[in-house]
């Protein structure tokens, strides 16, 4: 069968077997009418809260925390987060709220921080008009001065954020959801936490054995959640959650980049002849059509969990059965290549991260399964924006690729590294240990597989350094799925973008011989 794929900056057609089967997204869900209007009315009428006007007023010092531009991906191209915070904003200046009294903190976690003109383009020109730049800040985890530890959970988990949180009669965290890794707790501990109390989650024993972070159920969500609760023993907050659909393109876009097309855009035939620095800059203009469905205020777990019931109608894709082999191809698109640039270790995340853990009851693939996987894997790495990359990928990986082993070894080094400590304060870089992250959570997935099998990556010795096979066709990458599974093994296909979730049901045959 003939399927039309993103690779990399790139739309091309590829050939499949015919026993293949195919998943594409849910269609998107109508947006709100009016979404100023309900973030207003859920400040009025919250979850589990007592209203806005009954928790600030006058001499008030109010804080509005709000999501990174990581997420969603392509950007917007109005984004609701700026939409949100005004409305906020508006609400809070009609219960005499002063503007002095009001900061906004970008909640960057352990992500680079953004500059200027990246956060008045998420934030949108009113916002900006109003509050910057002397009153908007990106939150900094290694400020020794700006952060405050509020003591241990009973399980003995850190609890360290940024000091705007104890010190504000209110914390108001903005946030939009596009996957349910996303909001709830993690807004507050990741976003707005240190590398001390970020890593009590964050390592590779929870991201590797912990089962998928899409699961709020997990062993990554269990320790927020205790985070969470102690934090709110000592912190006022108010969530305002966001859940976004999934068109993803604008208007004539829409159809013009549908994978469900029978054949490729002429643009798209001539620009695979055009230098990879052209693409990659059209590439980085396109935005997106992401419109909110839902959202809710209130407090952050009685929230959370309507956000949850509003993604998953938005997101859930409802399958029979696993497959031997999964066959994935995929845009240069990661949120931490936003308005920068993919390399190697974010193509590997952006698969075997996001793509493969983006389910309920397992993954679509078996254990013992094979990946194959079309993408670039575009080589060199910014050397700005992730510098501490540059080491781990050259050294660390050269030396191990198992996740305890390079955590033990190597991971509190880049962790205390002046240089990378200086160039995430000022010189807008992903923390040291972020790199880390990124492959730990690779882990589960290369745990799961048997093999995975890269076509079309531009240096095989890129691939290989991150322990993947090489093809250099798709029909050799079947054949090399074919000497694992054996020959007629069944294949899945997962049809991205827009991103969507997986929820396993046995198929009908192995239900029965269970019965």
């Amino acid at each position: 069968m003939n399927r039309l794929v993103f690779y990399g900056d790139d739309l091309v057609r590829v050939e499949l077997p015919d026993r293949t089967r195919v998943i594409s997204a849910p269609p998107p869900l109508e947006p709100l009418a009016d979404y100023p209007g309900s973030v207003r009315s859920a400040l009025r009428d919250p979850l589990g809260s007592p209203p806005l006007g009954e928790l600030v007023g006058p001499g008030s010092r109010v804080t509005i925390a709000f999501d990174d531009p990581c997420l969603p991906l392509p950007p917007p191209w109005r984004d609701p987060r700026g939409l949100a915070v005004e409305a906020v904003l508006e609400e809070l200046f009609s219960l005499g709220v002063r503007r002095e009294d009001v900061e906004l903190v970008c909640a960057v976690g352990l992500h680079r921080k953004w500059t200027e003109r990246e956060l008045r383009q998420a934030l949108g020109k009113r916002v900006w008009a109003v509050m910057g730049p002397a009153r908007i800040r990106n939150h900094d985890a290694e400020d020794p001065a700006g952060n405050v530890h509020l003591g241990n959970t009973p399980e003995g988990y850190p609890v360290e954020v940024d000091r705007c949180l104890p010190e504000s009669d209110l914390t108001i965290y903005v946030n939009l959801n596009w996957t349910s890794m996303n909001g709830g707790w993690k807004s507050y501990l990741v976003g707005l936490g240190t590398y001390r109390s970020i890593r009590a989650h964050h390592n590779a024993a929870t991201l590797v054995e912990g089962g998928t972070v899409m699961d709020p159920g997990s062993r990554f969500h269990d320790i927020l959640r205790a985070q969470g609760r102690h934090l709110a023993q000592e912190v006022k907050m108010m969530s305002v959650e966001t859940v976004l659909n999934n068109r993803v393109w604008p208007g004539p876009l829409s159809r013009y980049l549908s994978l469900e097309r029978k054949r490729v855009p002429l643009p798209f035939r001539v620009s695979l002849y055009a230098p990879q620095a052209l693409k990659s800059v059209v590439s980085s203009a396109l935005r997106s059509a992401y419109a909110p469905i839902a959202v809710n205020a209130g407090h952050p777990e009685a929230v959370h969990r309507r956000t949850l019931e509003a993604l998953y109608l938005q997101q859930n894709k409802l399958v029979e059965g696993h497959s031997d082999a999964l066959f994935l191809a995929l845009p240069n698109i990661c949120p931490y290549a936003a308005f920068s640039r993919m390399n190697p270790l974010l193509a590997a995340n952006s698969a075997l991260g996001y793509v493969f853990n983006m389910h309920l009851g397992g993954p679509v693939v078996r254990k013992g399964g094979v990946l194959v996987l079309m993408q670039p894997f575009l080589p060199g790495f910014h050397r700005r924006h992730h510098l501490p990359y540059v080491e781990f990928y050259e050294k660390v990986l050269a030396e191990t690729r198992d996740p305890r082993e390079m955590e033990i070894r190597f991971e509190e080094s880049f962790a205390d590294r002046r240089e990378y400590i200086e160039a995430y304060r000022h010189g807008y870089s992903y923390h040291g240990v972020h790199p880390f992250y990124v492959w730990y959570w690779c882990g589960p997935a290369l745990q799961h597989l048997e093999r995975v099998i890269v076509v079309g990556a531009r240096k095989r010795e890129v691939v290989e350094r991150l322990g993947f096979e090489h093809a250099a066709s798709l029909e050799e990458a079947w054949r090399m799925a074919a000497d694992i599974l054996g020959e007629g093994y069944s294949i899945t296909h997962l049809s991205v973008p827009p991103i969507f979730a997986t929820e396993i049901r046995p198929h009908p045959r192995a239900a029965a011989e269970s019965a």
